[in-house]
């Protein structure tokens, strides 16, 4: 039976694995060490471990300036952390020389089975292409400048076409640079063309839809509608894209992936629809119509003739007002009645 050694760096992660099948295995900054550190806190022969004539395994400080520590036992939860000179090495160790931690592992140790890779490994590999996010993220500034282009009343200048499209990529750049950093120092996985190529989809997918919001409303002036179906909308892409971004940039589990994905756009995308919906039923003098420009080939529904329009108005804009109507004999009846009530004077 071998030892298995792990070095970890600052994440956690193993950085190096040594098999130990000798009787000595020595740690420290020195090139003649089996683990040679490179960790300015470690002495040149920092500490030891020896196997004895029972198979047992003892780690050994060599006298270093910053000892050995005993950090606890990732099998054994009853192991409290402690300076240690002499240690019988136990299955499960996580031991710290200088700065340097480590994990220690009978080579019989049983493994977990492998956990299968998602359906999506596939997606996210044809994405990580950089040609690909590129043309992706070009894609998305000319649909922006484009959008912007059939909406614009005046006439259109050039600058506005150049402030939309750097405007459009940076946003892009600086979303997939985030979550890169953060895939960076969590799993130390950028997957900054990844990031960028979805960030690129889902923005596509919404000026789409941008496009299409508009045709809806210059056909049928959806007036506040249009908020709760942005909202139907965004809640399906925003939360893709939060879902990948945390698959690719963490190691949060199943559950935890879906509650971040799901919870942070609803929460946020809800408060604006609850105030949408609040102010539906808010009186307004001025009728919902669309002012949007748009050509006459975009237009599905048959139009209505202007003095049609008018004439229809009134059944569509006035608000009949009920009064109290009072009878002339409830009018008479009541000011007898008053008569007959007031006192009579003497003469």
């Amino acid at each position: 039976m071998a030892l298995i050694i792990e070095e970890l760096n600052r994440a956690q992660r193993v950085q190096v694995r040594y098999r130990m099948d000798g009787d000595k295995f020595t740690l420290g900054r020195a090139y003649d060490n089996d683990a040679v550190l490179e960790d300015i806190h470690s002495d040149a022969h920092h500490a030891e471990i020896r196997r004895d004539e029972d198979g047992h395994y003892y780690l050994r400080d060599l006298d270093s300036v910053n000892g050995c520590q005993l950090l606890g036992n990732l099998k054994d939860k009853s192991v409290k952390p402690d300076n240690i000179e002499v240690h019988k090495v136990s299955s499960g160790d996580l031991l710290q020389c200088g700065k340097s931690r480590f994990r220690i592992f009978n080579s019989s140790e049983a493994m977990p089975g492998a956990v299968p890779l998602h359906s999506l490994e596939n997606l996210f590999s044809s994405l990580s292409h950089p040609v690909g996010a590129i043309l992706l993220l070009l894609c998305f500034g000319c649909a922006s400048v484009l959008l912007s282009y059939l909406g614009y009343a005046r006439t259109y200048q050039w600058t506005v076409a150049v402030n939309i499209l750097a405007t459009a990529m940076i946003a892009m750049v600086i979303y997939a640079g985030i979550w890169a950093f953060i895939g960076r120092v969590v799993k130390h996985e950028t997957h900054f063309f990844t990031h960028l190529s979805i960030a690129a989809l889902g923005a596509l997918c919404y000026t789409a839809w941008e496009w299409l919001r508009g045709v809806i409303n210059y056909n049928f002036a959806v007036g506040t509608t249009l908020q709760i179906m942005d909202f139907l909308v965004l809640v399906i892409i925003l939360p893709a894209m939060l879902w990948s971004a945390c698959y690719l940039a963490t190691n949060l589990t199943r559950g935890w992936r879906w509650g971040v994905a799901l919870a942070l756009p609803l929460t946020f995308l809800g408060f604006g629809l609850s105030e949408s919906i609040s102010d539906i039923n808010d009186f307004s003098e001025l009728p919902e119509i669309s002012t949007e420009l748009k050509y006459d080939n975009m237009l599905f529904r048959t139009p209505v003739p202007m003095q049609d329009f008018i004439g229809n108005s009134a059944k569509i804009f006035d608000i009949p007002i009920k009064k109290k109507e009072t009878t002339e004999e409830n009018t008479e009846s009541s000011s007898s009645e008053e008569q007959s009530s007031a006192p009579e004077v003497e003469s």
